[in-house]
């Protein structure tokens, strides 16, 4: 292929990537070699698969930190005497709690329980034993450890018979919270086996693509960077100078980054560019 129509081609692909581009960027792009046409369109590629891995992330994160809250703040309010009751483990008191809650109010035990005191009449109820046996003790001991990834230790075990509150107890080692994690995969698979209904199924399948979709995008943004590694490493570009960092790359226009790109390396540029996310 000849080399203006490798360059129009190329070019091509890059302007979409372009945003707030001037009227001429493809006659100005058009001075560019082949060789730094597809540097930029590299560029761009992995950029934006970055961004789209970072974004699904950070979302993923922040929903999963939203339904951890959530959980234990479900959890500990469901443990507290109220009135001499405990509000019952149902759906329906859950669903209450959630939409008595203000645009923007994040959900905690203490809220809940003066939600459960200002409007009694509207929940399930359940009376506490009168007694509880060991093992049942033990065993909500346990259920509250792992929820709110704190310590199954005989100090925790002595504050929850005692009913001090969780914030005062000792948090799981990382050998606790791998337990935690491998025991929960097995439980989740039982589940998905044996107890799943066909929606709940689809909605598990619907998350495992979208986790795997991240994970995959991820991957292909650290490759991308792995192969500027291999590229830069016998190229003898310059060290990157500190004043180079994210917010600089951020900022920066196309030329300045063309020019630092060809100083310093494409690899050290990105993982300036990554080091702060």
């Amino acid at each position: 292929m000849e080399i203006p129509q490798q360059k129009k081609l190329l070019i091509e692909r890059i302007l979409p990537y372009l945003t707030d581009a001037p009227a001429d960027a493809a006659q100005r792009l058009l001075q560019q070699s082949v060789s730094d046409l597809e540097q930029i369109l590299d560029d761009a590629n992995t950029k934006r698969a970055r961004a789209q891995a970072t974004e699904q992330a950070n979302q993923r994160a922040a929903d999963m930190r939203a339904a951890s809250i959530s959980e234990g703040a479900w959890t500990h309010a469901c443990c507290a005497l109220i009135n001499g009751k405990r509000l019952a483990l149902v759906q329906a008191n859950k669903d209450l709690l959630e939409s008595l809650l203000n645009p923007g109010e994040e959900p905690s035990a203490k809220l809940y329980i003066a939600l459960a005191q200002q409007y009694p009449h509207r929940f399930a109820w359940s009376s506490p034993p009168t007694t509880q046996s060991d093992e049942e003790r033990r065993a909500d001991f346990a259920l509250v450890c792992r929820q709110n990834n704190l310590s199954e230790c005989v100090a925790n075990e002595r504050l929850h018979k005692d009913g001090v509150d969780i914030e005062h107890w000792a948090g799981a080692s990382q050998v606790e919270l791998q337990k935690f994690q491998t025991d929960a995969a097995v439980a989740r698979q039982k589940w998905l086996v044996n107890g799943a209904s066909p929606t709940e199924l689809k909605a598990e399948a619907r998350y495992e693509t979208q986790t795997q979709l991240a994970a995959s995008q991820q991957a292909q943004a650290d490759a991308s960077l792995e192969v500027y590694k291999q590229r830069d490493q016998y190229a003898g570009y310059k060290p990157l100078p500190a004043h180079i960092d994210r917010k600089a790359l951020i900022t920066a226009s196309k030329d300045e980054l063309r020019k630092w790109s060809r100083l310093y390396g494409q690899f050290q540029l990105n993982t300036a560019l990554r080091a702060q996310q």
